[in-house]
């Protein structure tokens, strides 16, 4: 474990689902750190993250959410959001500190010269997997769309498709955003980062 030797370096408090508590996480002249109320610090040196990837996550509650996963050399990794978890349904987005901390981290990493991987999007499997199953739930959308049209459920047919649709724009950013692709890490890309105006205080 790193030790905690600079901890008035940049940090960022989160409570990323409800199975954790809330993490302070710091980065620290050589390490990126994080402690857990009643739990002890915990950490990993900058040149010893393999990876940093970078993807937008959206859900149903949620539909401007993005996540970074810090993989490590030894096995594991952390997880940062730029949603907040305060209870069901309840995800305000800290969308100013999550950048903040993001693009630090990342120049602390590309300073240790370290063979880190810096990748954005879903893995190539996933993307192709991700287009497919797009196309064939836009196949069931119409198949079930004309089904209920032709039982002459012409108004729950438009309802459902009126909700569908709600969600369309959303789908074909994520479809954009989730393609693979490697990025320098001193220059983030903006379509991996929320907009940092639309921040929600905590």
């Amino acid at each position: 474990m790193p030790p905690d030797n600079h901890s008035s370096g940049p940090q960022f408090k989160l409570r990323a689902n409800a199975f954790q508590g809330t993490r302070t996480y710091r980065l620290t002249d050589d390490a990126l750190t994080w402690e857990e109320e009643g739990k002890p610090l915990d950490g990993v040196f900058y040149d010893d993250i393999a990876e940093v990837r970078l993807a937008f996550v959206p859900t149903r509650v949620s539909r401007n959410r993005y996540r970074t996963q810090t993989i490590f050399r030894q096995g594991g990794m952390v997880e940062l959001f730029n949603t907040d978890y305060q209870g069901l349904g309840k995800l305000p987005e800290k969308n100013e500190e999550y950048v903040a901390f993001l693009r630090e981290l990342h120049r602390r990493i590309a300073a240790s010269a370290a063979p880190t991987l810096f990748r954005k999007g879903n893995s190539t499997f996933a993307y192709v997997f991700n287009l497919l199953l797009t196309l064939f739930i836009f196949a069931m959308v119409a198949l079930a769309f004309l089904l209920l049209a032709n039982l002459g459920l012409i108004w729950i047919a438009v309802i459902k498709l009126g909700i569908i649709l709600f969600f369309i724009p959303t789908l074909i950013r994520y479809i954009r955003r989730a393609k693979p692709a490697t990025y320098d890490p001193l220059h983030v890309p903006d379509d991996m980062l929320p907009v940092e105006s639309v921040s929600t205080p905590a």
